[in-house]
């Protein structure tokens, strides 16, 4: 038998034929797709099929189905209901209701409701919470999966304080297993169900968490317990303090994850004193920055911000250090959340002119790159930038750019220059084209000059699609004709057809820019409304619904037909989050 356990309901899937759209192969059993039980959700599903192992694209056959949690979805189904089959957003085929076993999901056409609204936990966990009786490992394991299952899905939801409490005493395994387990699926109810935690635990459970999971390090699963129950300390940073011996000492264990995920935990901490500073220093000196984010550099920069005597230190070891804890520093400076002291730019601008004529390397793209940072040293971090565009080394042209631009030149002969590097491709994912690009993005009405430029680069790329590169060439034009808002009928056309061609990556911030210029953007709406009613509708989080909400009202008005209808379409989102915001938008519209 596929299923893992008695079908909720059978019915006739009915496959889209191939030259329709449809799949490429056949289904087999164990099949997981997609149900669309409600317009703003839906629900995976497991199929055995009932005639044959197999339904072929463009044919028929009967279907056994487990939704993956049928208890959130009560009241959905009714014999003869056609529910759409989808594989993401596609949808690849229909299932027609012919008999359902799981009461729980039986209601009439005229009591089901098109929206989906979560119900209440205290129905939904009811019947979780009483098989967290006895010490049986299997049973409370099981328990504990359908209570993963139940906030793995995207629903916003409420975890109260005696669920937490009942499950962190379950008996038959370890109580940091359980914990990591449910922060693993927290997505929507995040924040709400870490207050809920805390409310229900105390300062020792917390700290009994941690030192619990700190002795799994030989086991299998410590990253894992290590991370989640990092991810809760740095959303709740009142309990930092508790564990810090225990943070510290995942600095020395070598293994490059769990140092990283130090940097992360020491970043929550309330306070960070001389002592951290210098071990975050001794970790950089051994490892170095050879990603980014790297982030012991990112606790280091927290442990400046909080404590800007602790420079001293820094300047200090600096000169002493090896290449990984100079390139470390600089890479930590990024992150600062002040404006980097008058001393470490000094310092900075020396490190770059020491290397002399020897410029090609990656340790010199991290003073390349730090220069940036040196807004009261500006021209004479200008004069070390500019030859740099002349380097054989693509990623000290494309450092030296972007640098540029973040010290907001204002020369029209140096970012004129820029302008011209718009057509140096050289580089892998991350290129010199990409970082001049966002240098423009960053000068914004500065670089209006270089609009031609960026027209002719818009009407190479016109064939492109959006995973050359990343980011993606056609995205980054976007956001810089956005930044510099250049509302000429050329530059419209421009982002217009990037949104014509709908690409995964590009289209929205093309829609985003062309609502940056207003009224002016108003022949790109029918094109706008092509993208959104899409079957292809890439906006799939909050922000980006709400900025793309905005650009169309900013253009058309907030009273225009058309908008309203995007936005009403935005509001069948499968996403729970996109479909909330939309419906902020309709409610307003309502109380007008």
């Amino acid at each position: 038998m596929t299923l893992p356990r008695p079908a909720d309901f059978e019915g006739i899937l009915s496959l889209s034929r191939t030259d329709n759209d449809g799949r490429q192969s056949a289904v087999l059993n164990g099949y997981r797709p997609a149900h669309q039980l409600h317009d703003n959700h839906c629900s995976t599903g497991i199929h055995e099929y009932l005639d044959s192992d197999q339904v072929q694209p463009g044919e028929s056959g009967r279907v056994a189905v487990c939704l993956s949690t049928p208890d959130m979805y009560p009241a959905c189904l009714w014999e003869g209901r056609e529910i759409n089959i989808l594989e993401g957003k596609k949808q690849v085929g229909t299932l027609r209701v012919t008999s359902i076993f799981n009461t729980t999901l039986r209601t009439s056409p005229g009591e089901y409701l098109i929206r989906w609204q979560a119900p209440r936990l205290t129905e939904i966990g009811a019947r979780l919470l009483n098989l967290f009786q006895g010490d049986d490992y299997q049973i409370n394991q099981q328990a504990l999966q359908g209570l993963h299952a139940l906030h793995a899905s995207p629903l916003v939801l409420r975890m109260d304080t005696t669920l937490f409490k009942t499950v962190m005493n379950m008996p038959g395994f370890a109580t940091a297993d359980c914990v990591a387990r449910m922060l693993t699926g927290y997505r929507l109810n995040y924040t709400r169900s870490l207050a809920a935690f805390k409310a229900a635990s105390s300062d020792e459970t917390f700290l009994g968490l941690f030192k619990g999971a700190s002795r799994k390090k030989a086991q299998e699963e410590y990253t894992q317990v290590v991370t989640d129950l990092g991810s809760l300390m740095y959303a709740l940073p009142g309990y930092g303090h508790l564990a810090q011996e225990e943070v510290l000492a995942l600095l020395d264990t070598g293994d490059g994850f769990l140092t990283s995920f130090a940097g992360t935990m020491m970043d929550a901490f309330p306070t960070l004193d001389d002592r951290h500073i210098a071990q975050l220093l001794d970790t950089m000196e051994e490892y170095g920055v050879h990603e980014w984010p790297y982030q012991p550099g990112i606790a280091l920069a927290a442990a400046l911000t909080k404590n800007p005597k602790g420079f001293d230190t820094v300047m200090s070891r600096f000169e002493h250090g090896n290449d990984n804890l100079q390139c470390g520093i600089f890479r930590s400076f990024e992150s600062l959340e002040m404006a980097l002291p008058l001393q470490a730019q000094d310092m900075i601008v020396r490190r770059a002119l020491s290397y002399g004529g020897n410029r090609d390397d990656e340790a010199y793209s991290t003073a390349v790159i730090a220069l940036a940072l040196c807004k009261d040293r500006q021209a004479e971090a200008i004069a070390i930038l500019v030859p740099c565009l002349d380097s054989e080394a693509w990623f000290i042209r494309g450092n030296a750019a972007m640098s540029l631009g973040l010290l907001g030149i204002e020369d029209e002969a140096l970012i004129n220059r820029l302008g011209d590097m718009i057509f140096d491709t050289e580089g892998n994912d991350w290129s010199v084209q990409s970082a001049t690009l966002g240098a423009l993005t960053e000068l914004g009405d500065k670089a209006r000059s270089q609009i031609s430029k960026l027209l002719r680069l818009a009407s190479d790329n016109e064939e492109d699609e959006d995973f050359n590169g990343y980011p993606c060439p056609n995205q980054l034009l976007a956001d810089c004709f956005g930044a510099i808002g250049e509302s000429t009928s050329a530059v419209i056309e421009a982002l217009r057809k990037i949104v014509a061609r709908q690409g995964r990556i590009s289209a929205g911030p093309a829609v985003i820019a062309l609502g940056k210029l207003g009224k002016a953007a108003a022949p790109a709406m029918e094109t706008i409304k092509a993208f959104i009613f899409s079957e292809d509708y890439h906006v799939d989080d909050a922000e980006k619904a709400r900025a793309v909400i905005d650009a169309c009202i900013s253009i058309n008005g907030v009273d225009d037909v058309d908008v309203s209808n995007c936005i009403r379409h935005v509001a069948k989102s499968v996403h729970a989050d996109v479909a909330e915001v939309a419906h902020q938008y309709l409610s307003r519209e309502t109380k007008k």
